[in-house]
């Protein structure tokens, strides 16, 4: 064999193990019984919500999973097995650092037993740590996480075709790895959208703590991944004031737009917890939320833009109509999806 022979071996040997590589990371169709071998017969109990159980396990290869049984819930079948549907065909098609990795499903037509297996994450759902004070993070970690977040959101709307619109954006929806990396989970409210513009829905759909303005509308109206935008604005606002130790969640929003109205933003910052040297950083952050969280859907920056203005490369615009529905009270909050940690 030549030496050519041999080059165009090795690049053969290449694009089949790349390949092959691809075709693996491909979400994966398992059975029950494999679902019941990896976590030792469901023994490992993460968590539990109105939509399915969580529990811990393992791949054969030491690999640390989270399996996610869904109840089958009466006079809600067609709605979960959407959900279903759109959690594995959304994952199927999105791979980022920030995003949740789905390795696969477990489907059986005759019973509707549905699961689905996703990377473990050490550190459990963001609200743990912003609303519950699970662990004391420092601000330039916070800080780093939001961006985080947004980059993966972004990619969702800027780097996938079809786009992919997440519609139920909060801290519920996002778990920390070992690292306290993020990554968005619960995609089963996500909307493909085919034609990257504005989208039609017939139903409303999320959180009602972090839905956008236009979405909450008797009649029906035209949609963008903007929705997504508003919601991270009302996240950035709960990281902001989590170093505070008593926090009106409702009306924080509108404390941070009365005080950067005032020029008083530097002080109130500080009186939220957040030290001297760190301040700016916040600052921005504090700008940036409302920035996400205009009543016009169009002045809401896109989330690539979100990252260079949190990294400090571009100078932040001027917010005009921040809006905050305050006809919601926290606990009036409603989703499709539920809080978990595992």
């Amino acid at each position: 064999m030549t030496m050519m022979d041999k080059f165009y071996v090795g690049v053969c040997d290449l694009v089949t193990s790349s390949l092959n590589k691809l075709a693996s990371d491909k979400p994966q169709e398992y059975s029950r019984g494999q679902l019941k071998n990896f976590t030792k017969h469901f023994s490992k109990p993460l968590g539990s919500g109105a939509f399915g159980d969580v529990y811990k396990g393992e791949f054969p290869d030491g690999v640390l999973i989270a399996v996610k049984v869904l109840k089958n819930i009466h006079g809600k079948e067609k709605i979960m097995e959407e959900q279903f549907v759109a959690e594995v065909d959304t994952m199927g098609r999105a791979y980022h650092r920030n995003l949740i990795k789905l390795y696969g499903y477990c489907y059986e037509a005759d019973t509707k037993y549905k699961a689905l297996v996703y990377d473990y994450m050490e550190n459990g759902s963001f609200d743990k740590i912003l609303f519950k004070k699970k662990d004391d993070i420092a601000w330039p970690k916070l800080h780093n996480i939001a961006k985080e977040i947004a980059q993966g959101i972004s990619y969702l709307h800027e780097s996938c075709y079809p786009q992919i619109i997440h519609q139920d954006i909060k801290p519920a929806n996002v778990l920390l790895d070992s690292n306290l990396s993020p990554k968005v989970i619960d995609f089963g409210l996500a909307k493909v959208n085919m034609g990257k513009s504005q989208f039609e829905q017939s139903k409303v759909k999320g959180s009602r703590d972090y839905m956008a303005p236009e979405v909450n509308q008797p009649e029906q109206v035209k949609l963008s991944c903007k929705c997504d935008v508003y919601s991270f604005g009302k996240m950035l606002f709960d990281i902001l004031g989590s170093k505070r130790n008593q926090v009106d969640k409702n009306g924080f929003a509108g404390q941070v737009w009365e005080k950067y109205k005032t020029n008083q933003l530097d002080n109130f910052i500080l009186d939220c917890g957040i030290k001297e040297e760190d301040k700016e950083n916040a600052k921005i952050l504090a700008i940036v939320a409302l920035l996400c969280v205009e009543h016009n859907p169009l002045a809401r920056p896109m989330l690539s833009s979100v990252v260079k203005m949190l990294d400090g490369k571009i100078k932040l615009d001027t917010p005009v109509a921040p809006f905050y529905p305050n006809y919601y009270s926290s606990d009036q909050s409603s989703s499709m999806s539920d809080s978990r940690d595992y």
